[in-house]
């Protein structure tokens, strides 16, 4: 029996099967390309809104220190439109539990140090009425503070939990 083999084919002839793959791949490709506009989309509303969180982050950050950054993040540009304050609640109990009154207190300490040195120096604040500190003069750095109550009796309180700045 005279006849062609399946696995041959005569020259110049493109066998259907071919044709269905050619097209399935093209298809594949022209939805890669749509694909991949779409990611590009996707990528650029991801960076923005990063870029807005980092911007939030930031924003609550200088709120924390009591700085309010107006400027531009881009420039580098900030101005303070408040120095960083150092704020704390007076204690209404001694360290044995008794009442302590406003008028019982006769001051507060302040102790601070950069976290790198080992010593701490003290501000003494007379009265009882500020419960508050400005840090403007404080020169750029990490330090810690914390806060110890005086009573009219000369007797001092034991120090506060510290609080950890970055004065940038």
């Amino acid at each position: 029996m005279q006849g062609k083999t399946l696995t041959q084919g005569t020259a110049g002839q493109v066998r259907p099967w071919k044709l269905f793959v050619l097209l399935l791949v093209l298809l594949g490709l022209a939805g890669c390309q749509e694909d991949s506009g779409a990611s590009r989309a996707a990528s650029s509303q991801a960076n923005e809104v990063s870029a807005k969180r980092l911007d939030n982050a930031i924003t609550s950050f200088r709120d924390t220190l009591g700085q309010s950054g107006e400027g531009s993040r881009a420039t580098g540009e900030t101005s303070l439109a408040t120095p960083p304050i150092l704020r704390w609640d007076a204690p209404l109990t001694r360290e044995d539990g008794s009442r302590l009154y406003s008028s019982d207190i006769s001051g507060y300490r302040i102790y601070y140090r950069l976290r790198h040195e080992k010593g701490f120096d003290v501000i003494r604040l007379p009265g009882s009425a500020d419960t508050e500190y400005p840090l403007e003069d404080f020169t750029p750095g990490a330090y810690e503070f914390s806060i110890t109550t005086l009573d009219d009796n000369g007797l001092e309180s034991r120090r506060s939990d510290t609080v950890f700045v970055d004065l940038i």
